[in-house]
């Protein structure tokens, strides 16, 4: 009897402990799944609309892709940094995920069509909710939402 007590005790606090082993986000307005609608280049103020383009970002970690699109692109996936004091997104090191050994950098072309000028940009939050998110960087103004 006490030994079942005894590991009845040991199972609900095991249980206890791994729910609370959550990793929560680093800032829950910016970390998400966001479709990018449109992006609007700076140099000559085109609107460019987007289909079935995303950015994926989670602890560090970011991802852009295009999921059943008509543009067939390369997916990339990098590390990110939100910067509290100056409200600004810096992305670098992207690069494709397969295999290791046959992953390689993103080529600033590859970029282009997901609103990205070069491999580490930096991005100015222009405002962000629960639904909705606008970066700006020196090449262009993003347009995201949430879903």
């Amino acid at each position: 009897m006490k030994r079942n007590l005894y590991i009845g005790i040991c199972l609900l606090m095991a249980v206890l402990a791994l729910g609370g082993c959550k990793k929560a986000p680093i800032n829950p307005d910016i970390e998400g799944h966001w479709q990018l609608l449109e992006f609007t280049t700076k140099a000559d103020g085109q609107t460019h609309e987007c289909e079935r383009i995303y950015y994926s970002i989670q602890l560090w970690v970011i991802e852009v892709a295009e999921k059943g699109g008509p543009l067939e692109l390369t997916s990339f996936r990098g590390r990110y940094r939100y910067d509290e004091t100056d409200n600004t997104i810096r992305i670098k090191d992207l690069s494709t995920y397969d295999v290791p050994e046959l992953s390689r950098p993103a080529e600033v072309w590859e970029l282009l069509p997901y609103g990205l000028n070069c491999t580490n940009p930096t991005f100015e939050v222009v405002s962000v909710d629960k639904r909705w998110m606008t970066l700006e960087s020196d090449y262009a103004i993003l347009k995201l939402k949430k879903f």
